[in-house]
C-alpha cells in the first residue's frame, strides 16, 4: 500500500495529541506514513511543533497546506468555528479530510459539510473517540454477544474541570461564537454518540441546562433521551472548578444484565453481570483483545511497539481512531465514524437545546 502523506491544521492541545499518536503508528510501522505539513495561526506554536515532529513544511495559513501536493489526507484539529472552512477548501483539492469534533456548530452546518464532501466523493473521518475505547468496545460486545434481555435504561454521568487553561492551554472553550456552546456540544457530543451507538435510535430529546459560572457557554447539562425500542437513556454533563480528575461514568440496565464503565483520568475499569452469574470486572488489558479485533489486528502478528502503539500510548483512542480512518483511506473504505454519524449526534445537541430554550419535550 502506498504511503500517506498527513497534513495538520492546528497545533494546540488536540493537534498535538493528534500527532504523538500519529508518530506512534508510524514509528511501529503499523502504517506507513509521513506527517509532511503542519499549520497554526500561532507562529511560536507551529515552530515547536515542527521541531518536536520533525516536519519541515509549515503554514499559517491553511489554503496553502491544503494545496501542498505533498498532502494526501488533512486533519482539522483547530477551535471549532474554523471547521467549515477548512473542510471545505479540503474538499475543494478533493483530498480525504479528518475533522475534530463537533464538527460545526449545528446539524444543518454539519450537513452542509457532509454536502461537500459527498460532492467531491473523499473518505471523511470525525473525532468521536470514544467508540475505540477498549472498555466501551468490550461493552458493545457484550451487548450483542450476551442474552442480557430488552434494554432498558443507561446513564451517563459526566464531569470535567472547565477547560480553560489548565491542562488545556487555551482560553476559547468558553467563547461561545468559537465553541458554540458549552459542555453540551464541546464535551457530551461525545456522550450522546455513545448513546446512539450503545442503545439505538432516539425518538425524543428533553434537556435543562445551566449557567452557573455565569459565561456564555453553559457548564451543565441534563438530557433526557427516549430509544425507538424503549429504552430511556440520561446524561449529566458538567463542567466544575474542583480540581479533580475527569471522569465519566456509565450504567447500562438490561432486563437480564447490567453493564458500570468507569473511564476516568485515574483508574479505568468495566464490570457487567449477566442474569444469575456472579459479576465479573475487566481491566483495560484484558479488553485491548477486543480493540484489536475491532482494528483486524491479531496480537501474534504484532511486536510490542506496534501492541503498545495501539493500547498504550498516550490516549490510545486516538491512535486507534487514526489507525482505522486512515486504514479506510490506504484500503478505499468507508471510515467509521463518519461526517454522518457526527450528524446524527448534532441533532441530538441541538434537540437539546432547542428543548432547553422552549422548556418542552422535541420529538426527531
Amino acid at each position: 500500500m502506498q504511503k500517506i502523506n498527513v497534513g495538520l491544521v492546528g497545533v494546540g492541545n488536540i493537534g498535538n495529541i493528534h500527532l504523538m499518536c500519529l508518530a506512534a503508528l508510524k514509528d511501529s510501522r503499523l502504517l506507513d506514513l509521513d506527517v509532511t505539513a503542519l499549520c497554526d495561526i500561532d507562529e511560536e506554536t507551529l515552530d515547536r511543533a515542527a521541531t518536536l515532529y520533525d516536519v519541515s513544511n509549515t503554514y499559517v495559513n491553511y489554503d496553502d497546506l491544503v494545496s501542498d501536493d505533498d498532502v494526501d489526507v488533512v486533519y482539522v484539529c483547530t477551535p471549532t468555528n474554523r471547521h467549515r472552512d477548512i473542510v471545505k477548501a479540503v474538499a475543494e483539492q478533493e483530498k480525504d479530510v479528518f475533522c475534530e469534533k463537533p464538527l460545526a456548530h449545528s446539524a444543518p452546518q454539519a450537513r452542509d459539510l457532509l454536502g461537500h464532501v459527498n460532492g467531491h466523493n473523499i473518505r471523511n473521518g470525525v473525532g468521536l473517540v470514544l467508540r475505540y475505547d477498549q472498555l466501551l468496545l468490550y461493552a458493545k460486545q457484550l451487548i450483542e454477544d450476551e442474552n442480557l434481555g430488552k434494554p432498558m435504561l443507561a446513564h451517563i454521568r459526566d464531569d470535567q474541570r472547565f477547560p480553560i487553561n489548565y491542562i488545556y492551554y487555551s482560553q476559547w472553550r468558553g467563547d461561545k461564537s468559537i465553541a458554540g456552546g458549552g459542555t453540551l456540544i464541546e464535551h457530551s457530543i461525545h456522550d450522546l454518540d455513545l448513546l446512539l451507538w450503545l442503545m439505538g435510535d432516539v425518538q425524543d430529546v428533553f434537556a435543562r441546562v445551566n449557567f452557573f459560572s455565569e459565561r456564555e457557554v453553559e457548564d451543565h447539562a441534563s438530557v433526557t433521551l427516549t430509544h425507538t425500542n424503549g429504552a430511556v437513556s440520561t446524561l449529566d454533563s458538567l463542567w466544575h472548578w474542583v480540581d479533580r480528575p475527569n471522569e465519566r461514568f456509565i450504567e447500562l440496565f438490561f432486563q437480564e444484565g447490567y453493564i458500570a464503565i468507569h473511564l476516568g483520568s485515574g483508574e479505568r475499569f468495566l464490570k457487567y453481570h449477566v442474569k444469575d452469574e456472579g459479576p465479573t470486572r475487566v481491566s483495560v488489558e484484558e479488553a485491548n483483545s477486543v480493540l484489536l479485533d475491532e482494528l483486524e489486528l491479531k496480537s501474534e502478528d504484532l511486536n510490542n511497539d506496534q501492541i503498545q502503539a495501539i493500547t498504550t500510548v498516550g490516549p490510545e483512542r486516538y491512535s486507534a481512531l487514526s489507525y482505522a480512518f486512515l486504514k479506510s483511506v490506504q484500503e478505499n473504505g468507508d471510515a467509521d465514524p463518519s461526517f454522518i454519524d457526527a450528524i446524527k449526534a448534532h441533532r441530538l445537541v441541538d434537540a437539546a437545546y432547542k428543548s432547553a430554550d422552549s422548556d418542552r419535550l422535541i420529538t426527531l
